[in-house]
């Protein structure tokens, strides 16, 4: 590209996608990263780490004031990207702001007049526009391959992260449009950019909704048909676990099926035969279409892989396309494909079809005023009983639920504390938005409690100084607040990651130590292991309980655990090992009965506890029952450790010799994941007087049936006022939100 040399970028917002903007930009000539701004600072230095940055800041007008840069990458919630975007046109800065390009045609519109007034690039990140098999598509069509086209059929039912774990204070469950601003902007934007804007007239309905948490409604179907430059049908699914993005268009002398997701373009045609002979001559002209296109995906993975060529993963490429394109543009004045008039397009068709499918006032519904409560209500300054720490998450609502009935007054801190089920608003709570990093934040909470239970997880992603920050350096930080504030008792939930499990011969029990060789493993285990080490024995002071739950089960939590096996897909569960070793199971309400015991018992004082049930099938027999239990096609893949070790070398050494450096694999941390080890909690339960359930038919109610669907709302013809549809609590997960 002609960029310039000293050409300067930062990126606002250190989530997710601002690593694959960094790696995108780290490839283009001419174009540095000058600063990363993100109010979690911690996250923006972990990025800076990894790109060589030479800033960091918190907050946007910090590097406006302190750093020299021509451009910005805005990679925060949409929420935030019209204040910040018209921050940075105001000041003179190009900005290529990730979808949407704001909430609202309104927003949009301010924004576009602002950057023409300025003279400035303006661009949306619609990166799957230009996305391989699209790429494909507009030159066959270009070629006339199919004749004219007469009408097109895009499907995009996709499976849901957030939608699965409960979390659903994530910023496209707040209103209605906002999933589709999220999600259907992929594959309209595709659909656009082949065929034009909207013609007419937009049909538009809703088939499926579910109400979350907090009253939203949240959109499962939708079915649109319209007009573009030809007739349209649009099907939008969300939550459904086998991934369908595919549009089909059909011409005069043909079809086109592209496939996004397996990246594959199928030509349906004549050929010059007898109908008799065209149906096999086409038919094997089209497997070997597809025959080429799989050995040709399989032959580039593997030049990635060994890095004889450059990946051509086309997530990346496409992101890597968009980026350049945008900073070609800036320089050459040239028009974009993704600009910002074209975001304008695509908020927009997503506003009419959510108000052809809901009404206008179902848009932007105020929240009901007994479930909906935020922390920007006035917070108060009153004293409780336990603080909960991380308190939302899937174990903390369960042990929250346990304090309520035990009649303990509670406060629960949290990062995010938007749209949470109503156990998080009662009289009896208080919630306290704030980060387990930052001390300030954790010893004003601590400051009002007389007992601390801290279920922060940490996360276990990223490089290990930010693991180590987040899990090690936080437990610090409560527990020295706690000693600071005379805190009669900290129970710190742990996992049993930090022993090692490897070896059939070895009975855990409660005064087994931490692996001893922690350091070589993974580094989730290591950082619990380091964290249990750091309160059991650096702080003989500190009145503390370290407990270590297995793995846990049950209403809110997760089916596919990685305790199980590890997973390519949602419907194989890859082993550790052959699968026939009971595993060390537990329900999620009796980790909470047995947090709340230790937190009063004196004599648990000091103690490193192990959470395990007494119903422990083997990963073979889980997988069975949730087959059963959900009547799901689940698949347990048995695997000797060894050999998966064997594995993970070889990927090791092809990594290497194409000159990626990474960390050799532990064979004793996949013996441990194994869980071969044997558990003794006699000791647990005798001194929390604990009992855990025992029974099968209760533990496969409680951990499999627990999980069968509800079958979604179908919102009636007259449509669809949120209130009318039957409310479905959901859990709430900690989000991880940038």
């Amino acid at each position: 590209m002609n960029a310039k040399t000293d050409s300067k970028v930062i990126l606002v917002g250190a989530g997710f996608i601002s690593d694959v903007h960094a790696r995108a930009i780290h490839a283009l000539p001419g174009i540095t990263i000058a600063a990363i701004v993100d109010p979690d600072l911690s996250a923006a230095q972990s990025l800076a780490r990894r790109y060589q940055v030479p800033h960091c800041f918190s907050q946007l007008v910090q590097a406006l004031a302190e750093t020299d840069f021509d451009a910005a990458h805005v990679l925060t919630p949409p929420n935030l990207h019209y204040e910040l975007v018209r921050n940075l046109l105001t000041h003179g800065k190009h900005v290529l702001v990730e979808k949407p390009l704001a909430e609202t045609t309104k927003e949009c519109d301010a924004l576009i007049r602002l950057a023409r007034q300025e003279g400035l690039t303006l661009a949306v990140n619609q990166n799957f526009l230009f996305h391989p098999v699209i790429e494909v598509a507009k030159r066959l069509l270009d070629s006339n391959t199919i004749g004219p086209v007469t009408s097109v059929t895009l499907n995009y039912e996709m499976p849901l992260r957030q939608l699965d774990s409960g979390q659903f204070s994530h910023w496209m469950f707040r209103q209605p449009v906002n999933l589709l601003l999220e999600q259907a902007v992929h594959p309209l934007s595709q659909l656009l950019t082949l065929f034009g804007p909207p013609q007419g007239v937009l049909t538009s309905r809703i088939s499926q909704m579910k109400v979350l948490s907090g009253q939203q409604p949240c959109i499962l179907r939708l079915d649109a048909m319209g007009d573009l430059s030809v007739p349209f049908h649009f099907s939008f699914a969300m939550g459904n676990d086998f991934p369908i993005w595919q549009l089909h268009i059909t011409g005069e002398d043909g079809s086109l099926t592209l496939d996004i997701i397996r990246q594959r373009v199928l030509i349906n045609g004549r050929s010059r035969f007898l109908p008799a002979l065209d149906t096999a001559v086409t038919a094997c002209a089209q497997a070997g279409s597809l025959i080429a296109q799989g050995i040709r995906q399989l032959a580039e993975y593997a030049g990635a892989i060994t890095g004889l060529r450059a990946s051509r993963d086309p997530f990346f490429l496409s992101m890597q396309s968009s980026i350049r394109a945008f900073h070609q543009a800036r320089e050459s004045q040239q028009p974009l494909p993704h600009a910002a008039e074209f975001g304008r397009e695509l908020v927009e068709l997503c506003h009419q079809l959510a108000e052809k499918s809901l009404g206008a006032d179902a848009l932007h519904l105020p929240p009901p005023s007994d479930t909906e409560r935020t922390p920007a209500s006035p917070p108060t300054e009153q004293p409780f009983d336990v603080l909960v720490i991380g308190g939302t998450g899937f174990i903390g609502r369960h042990v929250v639920s346990q304090l309520l009935a035990e009649r303990y007054t509670v406060g629960v801190m949290a990062r995010h504390l938007q749209s949470l089920p109503a156990l998080f608003y009662q009289p009896d709570i208080q919630l306290i938005q704030g980060d387990v990093c930052d001390p300030a934040a954790v010893e004003h909470a601590v400051s009002r409690a007389r007992y601390v239970i801290n279920l922060a997880h940490g996360g276990g992603s990223g490089d290990w100084q930010a693991i180590h920050h987040a899990m090690v350096d936080s437990a610090r930080t409560i527990a020295c607040a706690c000693l600071a504030h005379g805190i009669t008792r900290l129970v710190h939930v742990g996992s049993i990651a930090s022993l090692y499990l490897g070896s059939a011969r070895t009975v855990i029990h409660s005064a087994s130590p931490v692996d001893p060789c922690a350091s070589q493993r993974a580094d989730y285990a290591r950082a619990k292991a380091m964290a249990d080490e750091l309160l059991m024995h650096e702080m003989p002071e500190l009145d503390v309980v370290v407990l270590r739950p297995g793995i846990v089960v049950g209403e809110g939590g997760l089916i596919h655990h990685t305790g199980v096996g590890f997973f390519n897909n949602s419907q194989y569960f890859i082993g550790w090992n052959l699968g026939h070793n009971p595993l060390p199971f537990v329900l999620a309400e009796d980790v909470a009965s047995a947090t709340v015991a230790a937190m009063t018992n004196p004599a648990a004082r000091g103690k490193a506890l192990n959470l395990v049930g007494d119903v422990r099938p083997s990963a073979r027999e889980y997988v069975t029952m949730l087959s059963k239990g959900l009547n799901r096609p689940y698949r347990y893949v048995p695997q000797l450790t060894f050999w998966l070790y064997l594995q993970e070398i070889a990927k090791w050494a092809i990594k290497r010799l194409g000159g990626r450096h990474i960390n050799l694999p532990s064979l004793r941390d996949l013996k441990s994941r194994a869980m071969n080890a044997r558990f003794d909690t006699s000791g647990e339960k005798r001194l929390l007087n604990w009992q855990p359930v025992n029974d099968w038919h209760v533990f496969y109610q409680r951990a499999v049936l627990v999980h069968r669907s509800e079958p979604p709302v179908t919102p009636p013809p007259s449509a669809a006022r949120p209130n009318q549809i039957h409310t479905e609590d959901s859990p709430s997960e900690k989000a991880t939100a940038l």
